[in-house]
Parts: C-alpha cells; sequence; structure tokens
C-alpha cells in the first residue's frame, strides 16, 4: 500500500520523484487517513440517525460486519502491544540510522589519504 501511494505521488510530480518518508510519517499518515474514514462513518451514522438521510440496509450490513470483524481487546492489553510494536519500529529505525552512518564513515575513511 505504502509503495502504490509513493508511486502514485510521484505520477503527479513534475520530476517524478518522491521522497520516502520515515516510519514514524507512515504510521502518522496512515493513522491520519483511518480518522478520516472514521470520521465519514461517523457523520453517515449521525445523519440517519437523526433522520437527515435514508437508512441504506446495504450499508447497515456493512457497517455491523465492519464492527464485528474488531477484535475485542482489553485497553490495557491494546496499549501494551501498541508499545511493543512502537519500541520495534523505533529499533529498526536506529538500527537503519545506525548502518547509514556506518556506511558513511567507512566511505569516507576509504576514499581518504593519510
Amino acid at each position: 500500500q505504502i509503495g502504490l501511494n509513493l508511486m502514485q505521488r510521484g505520477k503527479s510530480a513534475k520530476s517524478r520523484t518522491v521522497a520516502i518518508s520515515s516510519g514514524m510519517e507512515q504510521v502518522e499518515t496512515a493513522c491520519d487517513s483511518l480518522l478520516s474514514m472514521l470520521n465519514v462513518i461517523q457523520a453517515y451514522v449521525n445523519d440517519v440517525v437523526n433522520g437527515e438521510k435514508p437508512a441504506d440496509p446495504a450499508m447497515g450490513r456493512f457497517l455491523m460486519n465492519l464492527v464485528s470483524t474488531v477484535p475485542k481487546i482489553d485497553p490495557e492489553e491494546f496499549e501494551n502491544m501498541l508499545n511493543s510494536n512502537m519500541k520495534d519500529l523505533l529499533m529498526v529505525i536506529y538500527l537503519s540510522n545506525l548502518t547509514k552512518t556506518q556506511l558513511t564513515v567507512t566511505e569516507k575513511l576509504s576514499t581518504s589519504k593519510f
């Protein structure tokens, strides 16, 4: 999904290039996208409940299936799981930055003359 989004952004860019965002930026973008989709769903449900829009049985079944697929997790367990995954992501970012630094230092040492 992330790769497809990058290609779509590159398609409309004048130079046909895009910068790859960091892992945290990708998580933030995904959360923003999810939040906007939830806001659209919430607005639709509120409009139906308030009688501003007619109820669509197919949409109701779809939303019921969507809600039923969300796993029921204890909030504390979810927070621990999220923190664990965040720590893993931060460790991967740290290790990739460390590798980049090591490669830069090695390159400078190999090209420098003593």
